[in-house]
């Protein structure tokens, strides 16, 4: 049997984790007006900004050491000296390659993020090896992947720290978050149970052995089964479906000994792929405990042009080319409406109201269309500037407003939906009156949950 083909080795493993994309830019900038930089400088310069939900006053000093590594390994950024100083306190210099890939941002920020890609793929092999993977675990499922949670109605009281052991409860608990998963959709949770709970009551077991945070003492100290449960079935998935080895394969796709990812670089792998539009993911999906990720790219020879993007700089171990699912607004038009007052409906119904949450109807359409948030945000904005329309005699409200379940906690990491720089947290949308004998009432009908995309269009 001839060896798999493998993707080629990462030149750095050392992947900062932060995940607002924005600070490449922004540190590029500060380079070129102070002619030189070093970690304490952008880190009191680089401004306070809105990442997701949640106020960020300043970046801390380990964030923006990555940054600055980063940038190096990109070629946008070099010691101003030859003199091997430590990267945190080196000054640093924008090169050639920084000032164009600088001018980039501010002329064209998608040809930007595209670069971005380019470079990561280069750098970590990770991009283009995560896209490929979320279609090799589920091809049936245009790529869905679903890593459980516990259900939300098991909510056991804390236990002291040393009251640890495996129990019935737990292994009860991780058998029904995978039955719940298969339920929803039988291939994006591929593990079996005998694997599953094997992996699950591992790590576990490795989490029971460590200390309590800060200086509380094992004695005194207390734990959430909840909290720990979650973690253990995040990790315990990741690292099945996620290993250098396919899950269910003798031969592994990514070279070395070490898995490409950890559970903690697959967490900051997953909003970075998002902002580049390579996936979507969430963790609110009503259907799902747990996490709901899904391609909105693909490695293929060809697509067509008036859907997709393609990126040639990244190409898969058999030289297939990343496509984007980038369709025209002419082409996703009436099926980006029809989606949006369908899942719409679904909310309301659920809600009782209106207005619904804006973000929970983004995932679902970009869900089932496969498109990216930014995609959404874009099409979304045509549409309010496009309606009422005789075809579609709808008008679509969107607030500002944040409901307190968006404000704290989990909350505050989704990321909202921006309109004219301005993110919005809220939608309704309420039919006009008219003949429904007119084109247009078919947008009554409701679409199928878990719609794959169009056949044909990601094969």
């Amino acid at each position: 049997m001839a060896q798999k083909k493998q993707w080629p080795p990462p030149k750095s493993r050392e992947v900062g984790l932060f995940t607002d994309l924005t600070l490449y830019a922004e540190a590029l900038a500060l380079a070129q007006a102070d002619s030189a930089v070093t970690v304490f400088t952008l880190q009191r310069e680089l401004g306070q900004r809105l990442q997701k939900m949640r106020l960020v006053p300043q970046q801390s000093e380990r964030t923006v050491e990555r940054l600055v590594r980063e940038m190096r390994y990109f070629g946008w950024l070099q010691p101003k000296r030859q003199t091997g100083e430590k990267l945190s306190t080196a000054p640093h210099i924008m090169t050639p390659q920084g000032l164009e890939v600088l001018t980039l941002s501010h002329r064209d920020p998608r040809a930007f993020r595209r670069r971005l890609v380019v470079k990561m793929q280069e750098t970590y092999a990770i991009p283009g090896w995560f896209v490929a993977r979320l279609w090799q675990i589920n091809p049936d499922g245009q790529g869905e992947v679903i890593l459980p949670a516990p259900l939300p109605d098991w909510r056991p009281s804390s236990r002291s720290w040393n009251d640890n052991d495996w129990s019935n409860m737990l292994q009860r608990q991780t058998l029904a978050a995978a039955r719940q998963s298969r339920q929803v959709s039988s291939s994006a949770f591929p593990i079996t149970d005998q694997d599953w709970l094997g992996a699950v009551r591992h790590v576990w077991n490795r989490l029971s052995k460590l200390q309590p945070r800060g200086r509380r003492k094992v004695d005194s100290a207390s734990y959430s089964p909840r909290t720990r449960l979650t973690l253990a079935m995040r990790e315990a998935g990741v690292n099945l479906l996620f290993d250098r080895i396919p899950y269910g394969d003798q031969e592994p796709d990514f070279p070395g000994e070490r898995p490409p990812i950890y559970l903690r670089t697959f967490m900051g792998w997953c909003p970075r792929l998002e902002t580049l539009e390579l996936i979507g993911y969430t963790d609110w999906h009503p259907r799902v405990a747990g996490r709901l990720l899904f391609p909105t790219s693909v490695f293929r020879s060809s697509a067509p042009t008036s859907q997709f993007e393609v990126l040639r700089e990244v190409q898969n171990p058999c030289g297939d080319s990343l496509w984007l699912h980038q369709p025209k607004w002419t082409i996703i038009r009436d099926k980006f409406l029809g989606t949006l007052v369908s899942v719409h409906s679904d909310c309301s119904a659920q809600t009782g109201v209106l207005y619904v949450s804006l973000l929970d109807v983004r995932d679902e359409v970009c869900r089932q269309l496969r498109l990216s948030a930014l995609c959404f945000d874009r099409f979304l904005a045509q549409a309010i500037k496009d309606l009422p329309a005789s075809d579609f005699p709808w008008s679509i409200a969107v607030e500002t407003d944040i409901r307190e379940q968006e404000s704290g906690g989990a909350g505050q990491l989704r990321q909202p939906v921006y309109l004219d720089g301005v993110p919005h947290t809220l939608i309704a949308l309420a039919r006009l009156p008219q003949d429904k004998s007119e084109k247009g009432a078919s947008y009554d009908q409701q679409q199928p949950s878990f719609a794959p995309l169009t056949a044909g269009t990601h094969s």
